[in-house]
């Protein structure tokens, strides 16, 4: 088995729930375009998946179809791992692909991973892949991205950790206070995919169950402007993939303004 790169977080044993920072430093995703095709077991978005195990190529349950492979990702810890997102493409934006279990979405770990109950699986290695809009909106060019983790620069880091710290007031039933001066963003908005840390939410709510640990989450995109890098209808919002605490089984969700 090829050997997984490690990826500079530290597991923290004192997290208790998917709300807590159970992997640190926090790391932003950045893309890159390559030229060929990634067959290493690293962090990537689209392409074909580069399996450690036997292939386990998850079904849409209501279509019975195929998911789109958006990317795979480094699980910290030993031994490491590699997580697979899959998600269901609906030309018409029916799948209920926020819901973490209604089977139209799966993040499968491998190797040594637990198949969720609600997802079913095939045997087949490749399949429908992470894509941009081409020349006119309904063209669908696949797309192949490394990911690189870098550490944030402070200021994002500050505006980030200040939503996030307002967030959590509201769900605890708190007063959520406005903003510091030093706090307001000054410039673009901090980067939402991200790695580790605590889980930046565009809704109060956390409907995880609180066994789940926070391992990244993922922007979505409509992919047709120049500098869009995919397509992914989170409904304007984020992707949020948490694991079991043994790391291995996964559940995805989104959600958005």
């Amino acid at each position: 088995m090829n050997e997984i790169p490690p990826v500079p977080v530290a597991l923290q044993p004192g997290a208790t729930g998917p709300g807590d920072a159970w992997l640190l430093p926090r790391l932003q995703m950045q893309f890159r375009a390559v030229s060929d095709p990634i067959g290493a077991p690293v962090a990537k978005l689209g392409g074909q998946p580069v399996w450690l195990q036997e292939p386990t190529w998850p079904l849409s349950r209501p279509l019975n179809a195929p998911m789109m492979f958006v990317g795979q990702f480094p699980v910290p810890g030993d031994p490491p791992r590699l997580a697979y997102l899959f998600v269901s493409d609906d030309d018409n934006g029916l799948a209920e692909s926020f819901d973490p279990e209604a089977g139209e979405n799966a993040l499968l770990v491998q190797p040594g991973g637990r198949i969720p109950p609600f997802v079913e699986v095939t045997a087949t290695a490749t399949g429908p892949c992470l894509w941009r809009r081409g020349a006119t909106w309904n063209d669908k060019v696949p797309v192949e991205l490394a990911v690189d983790f870098t550490p944030l620069d402070s200021l994002a880091e500050t505006v980030l950790d200040a939503e996030i710290a307002r967030q959590e007031a509201e769900r605890g039933g708190g007063t959520p206070h406005p903003p510091d001066s030093d706090e307001a963003p000054g410039g673009p908005l901090p980067p939402y995919s991200y790695l580790g840390g605590k889980v930046h939410l565009w809704q109060p709510s956390l409907d995880v169950e609180a066994s789940w640990r926070f391992l990244f989450q993922l922007d979505g995109g409509e992919g047709h402007e120049p500098d869009d890098p995919y397509t992914l209808n989170f409904g304007g919002g984020s992707g949020y993939a948490f694991l079991s605490e043994d790391r291995r089984e996964g559940r995805f969700f989104w959600d958005c303004v």
